[in-house]
């Protein structure tokens, strides 16, 4: 049985020698040139880059959120405005059109608004603030092989993000009643893409795809009564932030 082993074994091994040495012979560009027979054990070179930056701009429409109010008091007419995104990042190739890369973006302040019309509340009135974000992505795409210079893709993204509220306001029947201080909350940001690559040179190219970017939710600071300076509530929440971005920027590939 054992001398049945060693033979297999022998066999095997044989056998993978020959295979590693035909494949060898064929794969990638050898300093020296030539094939195992012709000399020293070569040096295999790899055929393409193995890492890129990227630089990116988009465009973000917010689906409408929601905004609650001491935890207990629903607003109505809750809207984020469109904004602007600029970021940038690192990423690597893995081959069988698998790449990953990590990203930060900065999305820029956009007018948010929510109205509480609940007379048992403090005090009713159109709350008018700010919400900008920072969010850090680790990503992975497949990209399709077309065979052309244009190269479609998908991807994943899983991170962080860091939300912020900037100082607004309170309007009831038109005047300012109350002011609204600044907040921010770090929370699970995560996304999905999907998008096209235009190669424009050997190493550089243009990024063009969507984004559906969930960024989860951020507090304000308290709402305080001009009047009286009394605290009329604690901490006004926008809930389930959702982004829908037209994203574009260049990526350019180093070894």
């Amino acid at each position: 049985m054992a001398l049945k082993r060693a033979s297999l074994l022998i066999s095997a091994a044989l056998v993978l020698g020959s295979a590693g040495g035909a494949l060898a012979a064929d794969l990638g560009t050898y300093s020296g040139g030539g094939s195992l027979k012709d000399g020293p054990m070569p040096v295999y070179q790899s055929s393409g880059p193995s890492w890129y930056v990227r630089a990116d701009g988009g465009y973000s429409q917010f689906d409408e959120p929601e905004m609650t109010e001491a935890g207990i008091y629903s607003l109505t007419d809750e809207s984020i405005d469109s904004t602007w995104s600029a970021g940038g990042g690192i990423g690597r190739y893995f081959g069988g059109g698998l790449r990953g890369d990590m990203t930060w973006d900065h999305r820029f302040e956009a007018d948010a608004q929510g109205n509480l019309a609940d007379h048992a509340a403090n005090l009713e009135g159109v709350r008018h603030f700010g919400v900008k974000s920072d969010v850090f992505l680790a990503n992975m795409y497949y990209d399709f092989d077309s065979g052309h210079r244009f190269t479609p893709y998908i991807g994943l993204g899983l991170g962080v993000t860091r939300n912020k509220t900037t100082e607004g306001t309170v309007e009831t029947c038109g005047c300012t009643t109350a002011t609204i201080a600044s907040g921010s909350d770090t929370h699970v940001a995560g996304a999905a893409m999907a998008g096209v690559q235009w190669r424009l040179r050997d190493r550089l190219s243009l990024d063009a795809g969507y984004r559906f970017l969930y960024l989860g939710s951020v507090e304000t600071g308290a709402i305080v009564h001009t009047g009286g300076g009394t605290t009329v509530a604690e901490d006004p929440t926008v809930e389930d932030i959702h982004a829908h971005e037209f994203r574009f920027g260049l990526r350019y590939d180093i070894n």
